[in-house]
């Protein structure tokens, strides 16, 4: 497989009492895979990168089935922590620029 794909997978279920728990996960995964020609033989080489969230937990008990859903806190935090990385010196420095020229005037 070359490219990206994604997938939504379960993991093993775990028993509690008379109820089943199944994690559930997104991964992301990016492969790519080359090869070569050489006087002597072949030669291959390639990349290979995963990211996984979890997603939910799958209740099963009674003959019902409850989906619980996750947020995954660490995502929006990096999510955050990146616009501010983005963000912050673009407006120090027109902040910067502004003072600059109002203590020159």
């Amino acid at each position: 497989m070359n490219g990206l794909r994604r997938e939504t997978i379960q993991g093993r279920p775990l028993r509690v009492g008379d109820r089943e728990i199944v994690p559930e996960a997104e991964v992301w995964s990016v492969q790519t895979k080359q090869i070569g020609l050489k006087a002597d033989g072949l030669s291959g080489g390639g990349v290979w990168w995963s990211w996984a969230r979890p997603t939910a937990l799958i209740e099963r008990g009674s003959g019902v089935e409850r989906r619980v859903q996750i947020t995954d806190v660490n995502l929006h935090l990096e999510i955050v922590l990146l616009i501010a990385a983005l963000v912050l010196p673009v407006v120090l420095t027109i902040f910067t620029r502004w003072a600059n020229r109002s203590s020159a005037a």
